[in-house]
């Protein structure tokens, strides 16, 4: 993950950082004029920073700590597919630290919608898999906009699976099926172009959305239902080690049983959300935000609402930079483009954040 090292200064310096770990140096750099100044790409742990003017003079410091940043190449959040009246294969981009209106990236390679979408974080791997009864895996490199390309096969075709990753450990997870109702987990190796394999069952068969803590390794998925005529929703939640194959174990319960929510996370900062969905058939939404902590197994707490409710969304996040973003969805058969924001560790109501470049439910999202 990359590093900085930030500081002020009264002209043009030559800046020096020393790695305490084996004392090599890190960064050698001139940096003109004067006032703050931003050192970055460095890696994690203590540093020594020298500071040498174009007179000579010097100045030290030791035992700096270099502070984790998200640039802006790796800040990025994207939605594909959907559906509003058709299939759709638009992916659309946002900066997810700027409030602003979504930019189109590229194309998926067919347009489909109930896509599970996952990522390796900052490896910039953006996965799509499913959707449509499809088994269809296609990726894209985050930073950079452009059509998505095929990856591989799910091992069943899926509708709606809830989707997540162990982020740079990078291994990706798909699991449950609305409409062929479900339980299996399918896995695949992020960076390797493949077919999935066979990774467990849930405890229960259904849709769920997904969510995990990143490197610490645990996939969380939450709600769901019987899709059967009457569309129970339910209240189960899940959870995997992602890295050991193996059936998910019972993690507690939601406050409100739902079906079509979303779920993202801060990731190693270890609080999962879950945000809106059908309370029960197809008609009635909620704008319910719930949250829980990923590596402590009980039941989920209200965390405050939505700007609207509705169901058909998805959610992605910039990790331990503390947004999350709800994009697109449906209320009463009608789609939307609206996206919503939230501070993932401070329990609020979510805030307008702009909109998609078109109005459209079932989507996928995920970020690097």
């Amino acid at each position: 993950m990359p590093y900085k090292i930030s500081g002020t200064k009264s002209e043009t310096a030559r800046i020096i950082i020393f790695k305490e770990s084996d004392w090599s140096i890190e960064s050698n750099t001139i940096i003109s004029g004067s006032g703050s100044y931003e050192v970055n790409s460095l890696v994690s742990g203590t540093k020594t920073v020298l500071a040498e003017s174009t007179t000579g003079e010097m100045l030290g410091y030791g035992n700096i700590f270099a502070e984790l940043y998200i640039p802006a190449s790796l800040d990025r959040g994207v939605f594909g597919g959907g559906y509003h009246g058709v299939d759709k294969d638009i992916i659309d981009y946002v900066t997810i630290s700027t409030i602003n209106n979504a930019t189109d990236f590229g194309d998926l390679t067919t347009a489909r919608s109930y896509i599970g979408a996952t990522s390796n974080g900052i490896n910039d791997r953006g996965m799509f898999g499913g959707g449509n009864y499809s088994t269809q895996i296609t990726y894209v490199t985050i930073s950079t906009t452009g059509n998505s390309q095929l990856f591989g096969n799910l091992t069943t075709g899926r509708y709606d699976a809830g989707a997540c990753s162990n982020d740079t450990n990078n291994r990706g997870v798909w699991a449950g099926s609305i409409w062929s109702v479900i339980n299996i987990i399918d896995y695949i190796t992020i960076t390797s172009l493949g077919d999935a394999s066979d990774f467990g069952d849930l405890t229960q068969a259904r849709p769920p959305a997904g969510c995990s803590n990143g490197t610490n390794d645990r996939g969380v998925f939450s709600g769901g239902t019987n899709g059967a005529g009457s569309y129970e929703a339910y209240n189960t939640m899940d959870y995997i080690t992602i890295s050991t194959t193996g059936n998910a174990q019972d993690f507690g319960d939601l406050t409100t049983a739902v079906w079509s929510n979303s779920a993202t996370s801060n990731g190693t900062n270890n609080r999962g959300i879950v945000a809106g969905g059908q309370l029960h058939n197809v008609s009635t939404t909620t704008n319910v935000i719930q949250y829980f902590t990923i590596s402590s197994i009980g039941n989920a707490s209200d965390f405050g609402d939505l700007t609207l409710a509705r169901s058909a969304f998805e959610a992605t996040s910039n990790r331990a930079n503390e947004r999350g973003v709800f994009a697109g969805g449906q209320a009463e058969s009608v789609q939307y483009n609206i996206i919503d924001y939230i501070t993932i560790n401070s329990v609020n109501n979510a805030s307008d954040f702009g909109d998609l470049t078109e109005e459209r439910q079932w989507i996928a999202a995920t970020s690097n």
